[in-house]
């Protein structure tokens, strides 16, 4: 993947997890909320390493690892919330 665009993605999900609705449950659950930080800084060093100050591939690519690690473990923690509501599916109008 080009860098250039990994760095476009990274900024889209540290967007969307910067929403209204995901900062309100950031504040309810710290745990989400380190891993979030966590991923932030992760994205901070890839954007330190575009340019001049580029680390040596194998750092870089422990680096790519980590931040997957990171985007895995985030993504499983929105799915178990999602299946905690997904009871909602299963609801009817009275009529």
């Amino acid at each position: 993947m080009e860098i250039d665009k990994l760095r476009e993605n990274l900024a889209v999900i540290l967007q969307t997890l910067n929403t209204p609705s995901l900062t309100h449950q950031i504040d309810q659950d710290p745990d989400f909320g380190v891993k979030v930080k966590e991923l932030e800084t992760l994205v901070e060093k890839i954007n330190i390493q575009h340019g001049d100050n580029f680390v040596h591939s194998e750092d870089f690519s422990n680096l790519l690892s980590d931040l997957s690690s990171k985007i895995v473990e985030i993504e499983s923690y929105c799915d178990l919330n999602l299946d905690k509501l997904s009871f909602l599916q299963n609801l009817k109008p009275l009529n």
